[in-house]
């Protein structure tokens, strides 16, 4: 039942506020100096409460978040300098390395025999910049594999471990992990099995998350909501339909009917309209496109396979950085 639920929340568990403001006490941010500054990014950012209590500790703070879902993602655009909607997997951040602290609070489950923890870290360590400071929140079942404890011993030196707050822990037992990314990758490294010696508020321990020129790029994979699509639907037919008016006038030939949606989809994917809408919100970009699908079923004991072939439109509005497809 908890992984059912997990998922219809696509793993969203936001960080406990007890144990962010624990985390908190063991990041150390420097005061910007020239053109670098303090760049953290949270691929899993949520409603971004926890990068926006990052971004009120420290001088000049920068904040980037990565958020699957949209509604959440709209949410972390009002907290955050920086907050794109999309997957991790298909964001763009470049320069890589441009970002001081990954603060990663992925979804906890399995993916095809491998922790998505991990899957998440391997992925976005790549933006971390060398001696950059990782928050790792992840269950301590985590750390039972040696793999894992391969794996990120080699890639990250100067590792504790905090349990999270006593209230906090029952729910998904869950650790802590700080580290600083090596410089380049250690063959030999190793983190030690648990049981570990975690550190407490008498530790003195701090995390300098080092300062970065921050990315040039940061680009998430935003979508639209089922409903805004069909909010849109009737405004997009009624602009194709007016170009299709236009060319009509200019044409010898006019169609009898009013042109339908499978119509208006040929057209645009045959390349006979040019795709391009002016709108009073910004210029629309139209592509049509065709998918194909195969069928198979089984007559007088023989297989038999059709091809099918559903046509749709591809909605691009560069204004507002969205695309979605109407089928």
């Amino acid at each position: 039942m908890a992984r059912l639920e997990s998922s219809a929340k696509m793993g969203y568990y936001p960080t406990p506020q007890h144990t962010l403001s624990r985390i908190l006490d063991w990041i150390a941010f420097q005061r910007p100096a020239g053109p670098k500054g303090n760049h953290v990014l949270d691929p899993c950012c949520g409603t971004g409460e926890a990068l926006q209590a990052f971004q009120s500790r420290g001088p000049d703070v920068t904040t980037y978040g990565i958020e699957l879902d949209a509604h959440r993602a709209v949410e972390a655009r009002e907290k955050l300098r920086f907050a794109a909607q999309g997957s991790i997997f298909d964001a763009r951040i470049n320069p890589l390395g441009s970002m001081g602290l990954l603060y990663l609070n992925p979804p906890y489950d399995w993916d095809n025999g491998e922790r998505l923890e991990m899957k998440f870290l391997k992925h976005a360590h790549k933006w971390l910049c060398a001696d950059g400071a990782l928050v790792f929140i992840v269950p301590e079942l985590i750390f039972l594999y040696e793999k894992h404890r391969y794996w990120i011993g080699q890639h990250f030196s100067d590792i504790a471990m905090m349990r999270v707050a006593r209230d906090d822990y029952p729910a998904f037992k869950q650790v802590v992990l700080f580290g600083k990314k090596r410089k380049e990758r250690h063959e030999t490294g190793m983190m030690a099995s648990p049981p570990y010696p975690y550190i407490d508020d008498t530790d003195a321990t701090e995390y300098m998350v080092p300062l970065t020129g921050g990315p040039e790029i940061f680009q998430g994979t935003d979508t639209v909501t089922d409903e805004e699509v069909i909010g849109h639907w009737p405004n997009v037919i009624r602009e194709i339909a007016s170009i299709c008016h236009r060319c009509d006038m200019q044409s010898q030939l006019s169609p009898l009917l009013p042109l339908r949606k499978g119509h208006l989809t040929s057209l645009l994917t045959a390349g006979i309209l040019d795709g391009k809408v002016d709108t009073a919100d910004g210029p629309m970009i139209l592509k049509g496109f065709s998918d194909r699908a195969k069928s198979t079923y089984y007559e007088d004991d023989k297989e038999i396979t059709h091809d099918t072939f559903s046509v749709g439109i591809r909605v691009i509005e560069p204004f507002k950085g969205v695309w979605y497809d109407i089928k």
